[in-house]
């Protein structure tokens, strides 16, 4: 009687064996492919490398199938931030089974970029990738100082920090300024805008310490050490996302700030949408000849009233 109790359980047992189908691993189900890279340059990398800003870079790769024939090549890039761009190259008759292609390029961002060769067939269903890559890593090339506060200056609180040090990135007040004269930038300096319809707004200006007159009466500038920083003029409505995403290297910043003029020791804006308001950018040049960019991110007051500008620095090292 036991026996007969426990029939059912075990037919339906042995059906789930007879059913069972062994899946193909994941780390071995695409091994038909395999990518090979090349020592054919000067230039060339064939593993993960760290090189310079601005150092050229060649990847020589070959990719051949086993068994399946490749009609695309795919070259896939992915950098840190998060960004990725993609070549398809479309096989000939006479390279389905191997294909071999060069990745040239110049290293313009600071971090890594990780390169991925992989095969598609005729479905354009992917056909393996050698489970291999190559990341390239650029050493840093620039400083990255982040918000930067720096606060309309007042007669009632010298204390507050007004001025900045492009180079370290360290905020003074009027009270430090004069010991630490010889690495400061900038200053800022504030007066009411001309709009008639928002008569109470402040507009935010900055001005070298070597500029020929001071614009802050109550600042007496005449005996520190004169910085001869020069400027660009505020560049209005500058997203965030071209300062992280475009001035990625210190050769990346150099190049976009000569594609403007760099004359100016002040700005002189009469507006508060105007001079250092809330997504404007401006190059910079310091007298030893590093190029930078100075982004303001907001216009406002801390906790107790008192009016600021926040900003980030980049400044090639």
């Amino acid at each position: 009687m036991k026996i007969k109790r426990y029939l059912p359980l075990f037919f339906t047992l042995l059906a789930f064996s007879a059913c069972k189908v062994e899946s193909e691993n994941i780390f071995t189900m695409f091994g038909d492919v395999e990518v090979t890279f090349q020592n054919s340059s000067e230039f060339a990398v064939t593993e993960d490398a760290v090189v310079n800003d601005g150092d050229s870079v060649h990847i020589y790769f070959t990719i051949t199938s086993a068994k399946e024939d490749m009609y695309s090549v795919v070259v896939d890039s992915t950098n840190g931030t998060g960004t990725w761009s993609t070549v398809i190259i479309d096989t000939e008759d006479s390279e389905r089974r191997s294909f071999s292609g060069v990745r040239k390029f110049k290293m313009q961002r600071d971090g890594k970029v990780t390169f991925r060769f992989y095969a598609r067939d005729f479905k354009n269903e992917y056909l393996g990738d050698g489970y291999t890559s190559i990341t390239i890593d650029a050493r840093p090339s620039f400083d990255h100082f982040v918000n930067r506060r720096l606060y309309a200056p007042s007669e009632d609180t010298p204390e507050l920090p007004s001025f900045l040090s492009l180079t370290t990135g360290r905020t003074y007040s009027y009270s430090e300024g004069s010991s630490a004269s010889a690495e400061i930038d900038l200053g800022i300096d504030t007066v009411l805008t001309a709009d008639e319809n928002n008569p109470t707004e402040l507009v935010y200006n900055l001005y070298s310490t070597s500029v020929d007159e001071y614009p802050v009466p109550f600042y007496d500038l005449s005996g520190w050490t004169k910085r001869e920083t020069l400027f660009s003029a505020p560049i209005e409505n500058y997203t965030n996302t071209n300062y992280t995403r475009v001035l990625v290297s210190a050769s990346k910043i150099q190049e976009e700030a000569e594609k403007v003029t760099i004359d100016r020791k002040q700005t002189d804006a009469i507006y508060h949408v105007q001079g250092l308001a809330p997504n404007t950018l401006l190059y910079f040049r310091t007298p030893e000849g590093k190029y930078g960019a100075l982004y303001i991110t907001q216009s406002t007051q801390d906790s107790d009233g008192r009016p600021y500008v926040n900003m980030h620095v980049k400044i090639q090292k």
